[in-house]
């Protein structure tokens, strides 16, 4: 399951390499974060004990060890990866499913601070397209009930 959605060669030089470890927001700032430890298990087959570690859901997705990286492939991709296979499982934190949950209800992720737009002179932020969005959902879950 996760090794079709990545690629293990790429990963298993990522392991060994770690020129992106220097740079990495979570791994600069978070103390004992460090992919590597994911992504060599991952090579090792070992990876589904990491589905109920915070580590995989403390990258950033901020592309920057794609950005350093000499394959062009970065340990972004193996995390994303696993956060997918996680929550398929149903295995998220509580923060992930508020967010589903507002975008699914809102078409947002968050609010915007109108006090804070206010006071630095910025526009109403436009609107979020929620409506559509609810319409959207709805035929999916009708569909859905009709195949089922």
């Amino acid at each position: 399951m996760l090794g079709a959605a990545l690629n293990i060669k790429l990963l298993e030089m990522c392991s060994k390499c770690g020129a992106c470890y220097s740079i990495c927001p979570s791994c600069v700032n978070l103390p004992g974060y460090d992919p590597r430890e994911v992504i060599q298990d991952i090579v090792a087959g070992d990876w589904e004990k990491w589905l109920l570690s915070k580590s995989i859901w403390q990258c950033l997705e901020c592309h920057y060890c794609l950005e350093m990286c000499y394959q062009h492939y970065g340990f972004e991709n193996a995390m994303t990866a696993m956060r997918a296979v996680a929550t398929k499982r149903g295995i998220f934190p509580v923060q992930v499913k508020r967010g589903w949950e507002m975008f699914a209800k809102t078409g947002k992720l968050g609010e915007p601070a109108m006090p804070a737009r206010k006071k630095m002179n910025l526009p109403a932020p436009a609107a979020s397209g929620g409506e559509e969005l609810k319409k959207i959902y709805a035929l999916l879950k009708e569909k859905r009930r009709g195949q089922g």
